[in-house]
This record gives C-alpha cells, structure tokens and sequence, in this order.
C-alpha cells in the first residue's frame, strides 16, 4: 500500500516528503500532469494546451479594459497593505485607514504632478530644437569618423559611376492627434478612476475577500493550502513592492541631488524620473540614461561633462541593482533574470507600460503557486534565480 508522509509547514501550507514503496502492486498515484497525458497521445494532448494558452492570451487582450484596473487594484493593495495593519493597531478602522492612504496618496500625486507640469513642459515644447543641437553636437564630437565616411563614400561612387537614381516619392498621411490624443486620455482617466475605486474596497475590506475564497473550498486541507498560498503571495508581494518603492524613491533622491552638483538644472524633474523608470525591468534605466545624456549634452559645451548626469545615474543604479536591492530583499524573492526579461517583454506587448510595471509581481505569484504544488514545483524552480 502506498502512504504518503505530510507534515505542515510554516504558513500552514502542506507538503509530501516522502512515499513508501507499492508494496501490494496497487495503481500508482499520478499527478496532474500525469493524469492529462496518460491514455492520450502526447501530440494531441500538447495541442490541447497549447490551443488553451493561445486562448487565454487573446482573451486577456482584448479583455484588457476590464482586467488590467482589477490587476493594478490588487498589486497596490498590497503595497499599502502593511499601512493598513499600522493604523489598524492604532485603533483606525480599515475603512477610514484606507481612506486616509488613498486621500495622502493622491495629495502628494497631484502635489508632484503640479511641481513637474510647468518643466516637463518646457522640456517637451523645446525637445524638436533640443533634438537639432544634439545632433549638432553629436556631430561636432565625432565630425572625424563622418569625414572618413565621406571620403569612402565618394571613392564608392567614383567606382560605380554616376548613376542616377529615381527619387522616391514620399507621400505624408496626416492624422488627427487631437482625437488620438483624446481618446488616451480619456480611457487613462477612466482607467485609474476604476482602479482607485476597486482599490478602496480592496483596502477597507480587510481580509474579507480571503476568508470567503477559503470558506467555499470543501475541505480542512484545501482551505488549509488556499490560505497559505494566499498569505505567501500578500507578503512578498507586499514586502517586494514596499521594498523596492523605498529604494527607487531613494534613487531618485540621490539621482536628483548628484546631477544638481554637476550643474544639471531641474533636478526635481530629472530625479522623479529615475525613480520612476527604475520600477520597468532593464528598459528603465537605460531609458534614463538616454534622457540624462540628452540633458547633459544640452546644458554643457564639453562632451566629458556632458556625460557626467548619465554617469552619476548608472553608477547608482549599478550599485543599486547589484549590492542594495539583492541585500535587503534577499534571494527568497531573486527570480531568473531570463524569466524577468521574457514577462516583461509578453506583457508589455500585452498590456503596454502598466503591464510592464505589473510582470515582476505577477512573476512572483506564478512562482508562489508553483511552489505549493508537487506537479507544478519544476516551474517553480526554473522561475527561480
């Protein structure tokens, strides 16, 4: 007979350790996975799942106005979840505490986009000009290799002969940006007014919403395992985010106080903007030293000062990525850095910039999951960094 040896873990969460030989030549335990492919052909049974998931991926695309609010509301429940459980021990209800996060949330939202609208702007309205004087200057720095390159150019044409080429004809569609520019705005605004709704119930429920999923399940066991799985993925979820919004805000204070000793103007802005682009896996900062040697190569005549912003921006996030975040969060939350990059590309393909700043915590969840499962522990461990 085939027994099975559990033992219940930390969180309540059930794990098999060991199992004793078929003794009695009884029909073995499968797994799930097992059960989906005994009796089938496994090229059939691949194209079932592979059918499902391609389903699934359409689904969550076009369904995107409806679940991508739900998803962020969630994702920002647990990041202010640990406020919430403060004031609760202060003897602040959950309803008047989340309304007290939201309500500072949005003060200091709307105080930073009113102290950012008026040089985020000027740097828009400037960026045609401002993209004509790099190129000015770009060229001026490297004007040796472009004199070599004509000079190969004009060999080239003096051994192929002058041959007139047709001129192609160059044909300008115009759009209405207005519109466009509308319709975005309006779908933004609808968007985050869904998400701070759902978000507010979210907050004020409490643990509401996680002891009705744990009431429907039939048995002791499997509420057992829902809970666990559930509290694991609400505490380090909630501890990554609380974590590593510290951290970027941090970065961007440090990001704005170095380039205004270089001489850089607007620190404010160019500070913001690193701690925001620092929460999108590897695209971020590279984007930001983009902007930062713009800014340096606009204010400053000399290449080597002009490449002093972008330095100071990817020295910290260097020692960021590499030695802080890895210290403080530790390696029970590292994810494989090849994983990281492909869910952030399928969700920003998917969802756009929001499905690029949820990839990291929806990656963890699928790894918490994974982890509570027997049939499904290998994906846990190839998630894992």
């Amino acid at each position: 007979m085939e027994v099975e040896v559990v033992k219940e873990t930390g969180e309540g969460a059930l794990q098999v350790d060991a199992k004793v030989a078929n003794d009695n030549n009884e029909a073995p335990v499968l797994t799930d996975l097992e059960r989906l492919f005994k009796g089938s052909r496994p090229l059939p049974a691949i194209a079932l799942v592979g059918t499902f998931l391609l389903g699934m991926v359409a689904f969550l695309y076009f369904a995107k106005v409806f679940f991508l609010p739900v998803i962020l509301a969630v994702i920002l429940s647990f990041l202010f979840k640990p406020v919430i459980k403060w004031l609760a021990r202060l003897k602040v209800p959950p309803p008047l505490g989340a309304a007290i996060v939201l309500i500072g949330v949005l003060l200091a939202l709307g105080n930073g986009i009113t102290k950012l609208t008026k040089p985020v702007t000027e740097f828009i309205g400037k960026l045609p000009e401002s993209l004509r004087q790099v190129e000015d200057k770009v060229r001026h720095f490297i004007r040796p290799a472009e004199q070599l390159s004509q000079a190969a150019a004009q060999v080239q044409e003096i051994t192929n002969g002058n041959q007139e080429k047709p001129t192609p004809k160059v044909e300008v569609k115009r759009t209405n940006l207005s519109d466009t520019a509308l319709s975005a705005t309006t779908s933004f605004l609808a968007g985050a007014l869904e998400t701070i709704v759902l978000l507010y119930f979210l907050l004020a429920s409490g643990e509401v919403f996680l002891q009705k999923m744990v009431k429907v399940l039939p048995n002791f066991h499997e509420k057992k395992k829902a809970a666990a799985i559930a509290h694991e993925v609400q505490q380090n979820i909630s501890a990554f985010l609380f974590t590593v919004t510290l951290i970027n805000l941090a970065l961007g204070v440090m990001v704005g106080l170095g380039v205004w000793l270089a001489g850089l103007s607007n620190p404010i802005l160019w500070g913001a903007a690193a701690a925001l682009l620092n929460f999108i896996p590897y695209f971020g900062p590279i984007v930001g030293v983009c902007i930062l040697a713009m800014a340096g190569l606009l204010s400053f005549d000399s290449a080597g000062y002009a490449l002093i912003p972008p330095a100071i921006y990817l020295i910290l996030h260097a020692m960021e990525a590499n030695f802080i975040t890895p210290m403080i969060l530790g390696r029970r939350l590292t994810l494989n850095p090849m994983v990281i990059f492909v869910s952030f590309m399928f969700w920003t393909w998917l969802w756009g910039i929001p499905g690029a700043l949820i990839s990291v915590p929806l990656l963890m969840t699928l790894k918490i999951f994974c982890d509570h499962f027997k049939s499904l522990a290998p994906i846990g461990e190839f998630l894992s960094g």
